[in-house]
């Protein structure tokens, strides 16, 4: 008992002498707290008073720092981990290989693919003899940028991009301009030579056979008239391919006066915009192979001379006269997809020089730059049809008639042509299937445990819209087809009895333009790992929504007032709809995972690249239709002569 009470009172004392310890500690440290927050003010109020003389008024203090890199930013230890290992050097930014030689391989590959060959379907849309030289420059680019990339790869030291599809690209490039370049000159030489109508179908018509000019005239002799041989030369009146076959026949002379120039006139069966006005024929000279050469200035005439004798080599004229029709299909289909390859090579190769898309991380890489390279593509052809661009087929909002003799009979165009033509509605609505088609999968392939997520199944359904879409787009055609038939009968006073299709320019097709307002509204409302990727994707989406939005009321601008005569419309929608496309579907291919890691690491904020977006699609857009318009300048100093 005595020793349980002793215990007992132990116990209290040593509690007791606790509760006084921690008292005082608390009393130390309030203390302390007192003389810090005494001290601080202090020291902010002699702070205050030392540097208020020095500090500049103002009404608001920065909160937002542009450019200010993510490791200056508040991470989680994961993220900083994650960004401290972040890597920034590319084949852009490192100083190994040789230099100049990789400088000069992307500046050149870029110059033949904006400026040079452009430059030369231009020249061959007016069919200028100076498409060939153009032609030339270009290919001597290609080459030369080619061997420029084979320099610096041998001078790299390392393998920064094992399994790159780079080279294998370019050499398809280096292939196709060559069979191109080769094909031109055979097709050229066909023309210029043997002087095959048939050929014509794919150059115009500026070009008459030497054997149909009287050679003692200064002027070419009528066709068909007894100086090119009687019956001949009137067969060749009646034959729907010769040179003087132009749209408008006898059976729509009414419409004359709809293009007294004959500025857009097209008998050829090319997408170029052909003028049928013949040569200036004044000033001929014969050279040594007997070809009959346009000379007016010194330039021209070397020029005219050079070509006489690449055009009188044995082997070229062998193969104009056995395969110029098979050379000239081969150069036909080559034409505009070659200006496709160029872009997706510098596209792919910008791509691999800054080491994007390696690994699983080059699916969602394709995804965002194929679909975002779509969408550019069709801003580009929107923009070139509003210049006049397939304004013989009726692509540049205008009214397009195809009568019957300039169908042959029984042959395959004749049957599978529509009675409402081929639309730019249905190509697109094609395009649209086929795009579906093969885009089920390619997002899922870059899940790194192959399970399939959310995620994929969103991107899923997108190509599931794609495919019902274009179904839908390609059945409305079909359906649309007498409504655009006899639209232009409507509006036009020509015998039905003489016309084999037509249609007012346009299909009111709504599939293509529904199928890009709801990518755009999807994908604007799809979240994403980072806040600045989401917002890329509103922009984006909502870009695409607006573009739609105004292609729509392009139809209702035809509907309510329709093309009267073959000129293009060029609906004021139509720039705002290519805008955009163009930007849209430019900002949609930076939205791809390591192009925006790429623009966190930098501090760039998605405004800093929607800014910069907006800028390049307005000088884009420029250059494009500056190229339309030297492209009408050259066609109207050709009119006149």
């Amino acid at each position: 008992m005595k020793f349980s009470k002793a215990l007992a009172a132990i116990s209290c004392a040593a509690l007791c002498s606790r509760a006084v310890a921690m008292a005082m500690d608390m009393d130390m440290d309030m203390d302390m707290e007192d003389a810090a927050r005494s001290g601080s003010g202090s020291a902010a109020a002699a702070a205050t008073t030392s540097d208020l003389s020095q500090i500049t008024p103002v009404p608001h203090e920065p909160k937002h720092l542009h450019g200010q890199p993510i490791l200056d930013t508040q991470l989680t230890p994961a993220e900083r981990l994650y960004w401290e290992s972040y890597n920034t050097t590319t084949f852009f930014t490192t100083s190994l290989g040789n230099r100049r030689a990789f400088w000069y391989h992307c500046f050149s590959l870029a110059a033949t693919t904006l400026v040079a060959y452009p430059a030369s379907l231009v020249l061959r849309s007016v069919r200028s003899n100076w498409y060939l030289p153009a032609l030339c420059v270009h290919v001597a680019l290609v080459v030369s940028s080619l061997i420029a990339l084979s320099v610096f790869a041998s001078s790299f030291p390392e393998s920064w991009y094992p399994g790159s599809v780079y080279p294998k690209l370019s050499l398809a490039v280096l292939i196709a301009t060559l069979v191109h370049f080769g094909a031109a000159v055979i097709t050229q030489a066909a023309r210029w030579v043997a002087g095959d109508d048939e050929l014509d179908a794919y150059f115009g018509t500026d070009f008459i056979p030497l054997h149909d000019f009287d050679a003692g005239a200064g002027e070419p002799a009528p066709i068909g008239s007894p100086a090119i041989g009687g019956a001949e030369g009137a067969a060749s009146v009646a034959s729907p391919t010769t040179a003087t076959a132009t749209l408008f026949d006898a059976a729509a002379k009414p419409h004359d006066a709809d293009d007294p120039k004959g500025k857009y006139r097209d008998d050829s069966n090319s997408f170029e915009l052909g003028d049928g006005f013949p040569r200036d024929f004044e000033q001929r000279t014969e050279d040594s192979a007997g070809m009959a050469l346009r000379h007016k200035s010194r330039t021209s005439t070397r020029r005219d001379h050079f070509l006489g004798k690449v055009f009188a080599q044995p082997l070229v004229k062998a193969a104009a006269d056995k395969f110029g029709r098979v050379f000239a299909v081969v150069y036909s289909a080559l034409n505009y997809p070659l200006l496709l390859l160029l872009a997706a090579d510098c596209v792919t190769g910008f791509a691999v020089g800054n080491l994007l898309g390696k690994g699983l991380r080059v699916f969602n890489l394709l995804a965002h730059w194929i679909k975002g390279g779509v969408f550019v593509v069709l801003g580009v052809v929107s923009l070139a049809r509003y210049c006049g661009f397939g304004v013989a087929r009726g692509w540049a909002w205008n009214k397009s008639i195809v009568f019957k003799n300039q169908i042959e009979s029984g042959s395959w165009v004749g049957r599978v042509m529509p009675h409402g033509t081929v639309t730019m509605e249905g190509i697109e609505s094609a395009l649209i299937f086929l795009y579906g088609s093969t885009n089920v999968f390619l997002e899922h392939l870059s899940n790194q445990d192959g399970k399939w997520a959310a995620k994929d199944l969103q991107h899923v359904s997108i190509a599931f819209m794609y495919i019902g879409c274009g179904l839908c787009g390609l059945i409305a055609e079909h359906k649309l087809s007498d409504w655009r038939f006899n639209h232009v009968l409507t509006h036009t006073h020509i015998s039905p009895e003489v016309i084999h299709a037509g249609s007012p320019g346009y299909s009111p097709n709504p599939f293509p333009a529904f199928t890009i307002f709801w990518t755009g509204i999807l994908m604007s409302q799809h979240a994403q790992a980072s806040a600045t990727s989401t917002t890329i994707h509103v922009q984006w989406g909502y870009l695409l929504s607006y573009g739609s939005f105004f292609r729509l009321i392009t139809f209702v601008l035809l509907m309510l007032v329709p093309n009267k005569n073959l000129n293009p419309s060029r609906p004021f929608t139509e720039l705002v709809t290519s805008f955009c496309l163009l930007c849209g579907g430019l900002i949609f291919m930076e939205s791809t995972d390591q192009v925006v890691e790429a623009l966190e690491f930098r501090g760039f904020t998605s405004m800093f690249t929607f800014n910069l977006s907006v800028g390049f699609t307005a000088l884009f857009m420029a250059w494009e239709m500056m190229l339309f318009l030297w492209l009408d300048w050259l066609k109207e100093r050709r009119n006149k002569l």
